[in-house]
């Protein structure tokens, strides 16, 4: 988990300093399409609401952030080297990168009006 975290954040840093310095960074080889950086990132994002939900049953306290994580990039098949490399380059411009999370967010809201209740609930104390 540590490790995962680590370059995470070393990809953070990296974007920051670039976009700080005016160079642009080479675009890597197994670039991942914007399209499934997107879907990535939005199961990235609800894995972590998982994570973070308190009355979660014991068999979810078992697996660590980290597993979820792997998780998601087993389902699309991408090997983590590939995603760090891929985050890197999208976050290297802020403004595409602006845009990339705007989508992340809309689908998100997208998802959350599925499930949110259409009407409210009558609940009487007895």
């Amino acid at each position: 988990m540590k490790q995962f975290i680590g370059i995470v954040l070393f990809a953070a840093i990296l974007s920051g300093l670039s976009s700080c310095s005016g160079t642009s960074i080479r675009k890597p080889d197994n670039l991942i399409s914007k399209d499934e950086f997107v879907k990535i990132m939005v199961d990235v994002y609800l894995i972590q609401g998982i994570n973070l939900e308190a009355g979660k049953p014991d068999s979810l306290k078992k697996i660590t952030q980290t597993d979820l994580y792997f998780s998601v990039l087993k389902k699309y098949d991408i090997p983590d080297t590939v995603f760090v490399r891929s985050l890197i380059y999208y976050s290297s411009f802020p403004k595409d990168y602006e845009k990339i999370h705007t989508q992340i967010m809309n689908i998100l809201k997208e998802k959350e009006q599925q499930f949110k209740p259409t009407e409210k609930l009558n609940v009487k104390a007895e």
